[in-house]
């Protein structure tokens, strides 16, 4: 029998043996059961973390014995990676992630540890590291702009905090002092190009949501809310040099029940197909990247054209704030 597979029964059995309200006997008896196995008990050190509740250490140890090849290749990783050691203080749920459905329902833990990896790995590549390990603690501002009432708008970037099963950045659009939409994005590879890859886009879940959107939209020249944090999204693309916008299908969406499933109601496939996007084979929409551009005003009609001016204007202003925020970021090979 091999040792992992002896360890998984050895694990079940004292599983329904000490099951609550006996946890404290329940992980003691865990703890000794998988001392021989080196990778078992690296995970069973992060364990006193007190963000870890007794669910999580479960779901710990049923992965590593699950899937032992993909967690020592991230706990690996991790170890590898002085700023993901650092950051697991602020954010302990970077280990248990790769456990759990993560940014496409289809992808399983040995691939979701590679898109995590891939997405670090680029981080430190594009010289985003210190930006990550700041947005890991609270919040940070890429850009501060004006709307036409004099109202400033902000966009700002958190990494593994709100929708972090969908995306290990989340940009943030806050219009007077609210947060009115999330977009969650994680740096990635396809086919060996890189790309960014979007798995949310929701709007705020407040009472008065529909009243701030709608005054939002008027406020930024017509430009939706949702509209402008895909713009910014193709922005970000752009400068940190994606080949490729990918969004997230409603089908490969991910959503932890049917309860939650059946209860969307945001269409994503509607979202991204009126924003031009193409459906791949591989079930992702894709955009391209976009930098500043110039508006074609020949099919707008004539009292149109100086609200899609003006709409442009804040677009292009928008690119050129996360540009020089980020600038330079350096070329990779």
């Amino acid at each position: 029998m091999s040792p992992c597979l002896s360890a998984s029964y050895t694990f079940i059995f004292h599983f329904y043996l000490y099951l609550p309200p006996r946890f404290d006997a329940f992980f003691a008896t865990l703890h000794a059961a998988i001392a021989p196995y080196p990778m078992l008990k690296r995970l069973t050190a992060l364990w006193s973390h007190p963000a870890y509740h007794a669910k999580d250490r479960i779901k710990m140890a049923f992965g590593a014995l699950i899937w032992p090849g993909a967690t020592r290749t991230w706990l690996d990783f991790v170890d590898a990676t002085p700023f993901l050691r650092e950051a697991i203080a602020q954010q302990p749920k970077l280990i248990t992630k790769i456990f759990r459905p993560y940014l496409c329902r289809d992808y399983n833990c040995v691939e979701r540890v590679e898109v995590l990896k891939t997405h670090y790995q680029r981080v430190q590549d594009l010289g985003l590291t210190e930006l990550t390990q700041q947005a890991l603690v609270s919040p940070q501002t890429l850009y501060q702009g004006m709307t036409k009432s004099e109202t400033p708008f902000e966009l700002r970037l958190s990494a593994t905090q709100q929708g972090h099963r969908e995306g290990e950045f989340c940009l943030n659009l806050i219009y007077q002092d609210h947060s009115l939409f999330e977009l969650n994005c994680t740096l990635a590879l396809q086919g060996g190009k890189p790309c960014l890859m979007v798995g949310r886009l929701q709007g705020t879940s407040q009472a008065e949501a529909q009243q701030l959107v709608r005054q939002a939209t008027s406020d930024l020249h017509a430009c939706r809310p949702a509209n402008l944090m895909l713009h910014a999204a193709r922005n970000l693309a752009a400068i940190w040099h994606c080949e490729a916008l990918l969004l997230i299908s409603n089908r490969q969406r991910i959503a932890l029940n049917l309860w939650r499933r059946f209860h969307i109601t945001a269409n994503y496939d509607k979202t991204w197909t009126e924003a031009g996007a193409t459906l791949r084979a591989d079930g992702w929409y894709a955009l391209e990247p976009l930098a500043e551009k110039e508006i074609d005003l020949s099919e707008i009609a004539s009292k149109k054209r100086a609200e899609a001016k003006r709409r442009q204007s804040l677009l292009n202003a928008v690119y050129a704030g996360l540009l020089a925020h980020f600038n330079p970021i350096p070329e990779i090979a």
